[in-house]
């Protein structure tokens, strides 16, 4: 079951969002997996709106550290006061689960 978790971010900061990610499912590990994080103005944003920072494992914007932590890097051009939610999701063998995700906000520097 996903986790909902309010984060705020500096506004034009390079941010590090540090994840712990854990199941109820015996075994469970990040390791082997993918996984993407979305950063956009609201929850009924769709995923591939113009607007939308997206990063990835593939891409080296995420970075699996072990069975259970990760961690995202987003840039800095994509932390301003437009973006008011993200989510982070885990790719499985074609499958997409979210792991955590949640209101954003974006102090103003």
């Amino acid at each position: 079951m996903p986790s909902e978790v309010p984060l705020t971010l500096y506004e034009n900061n390079d941010e590090k969002m540090n994840l712990t990610i854990t199941s109820n499912v015996v075994g469970f590990s990040l390791v082997g997996k993918s996984m993407e994080a979305f950063v956009k103005a609201s929850a009924a944003t769709p995923d591939n709106d113009a607007g939308v920072w997206t990063g990835d494992t593939t891409g080296g914007e995420i970075v699996i550290e072990d069975a259970d932590n990760a961690y995202v890097m987003v840039p800095a051009a994509a932390v301003t006061t437009t973006k008011g939610w993200y989510r982070v999701d885990v790719i499985s063998g074609g499958l997409r689960k979210t792991a955590v995700y949640g209101p954003l906000t974006v102090v103003d520097l």
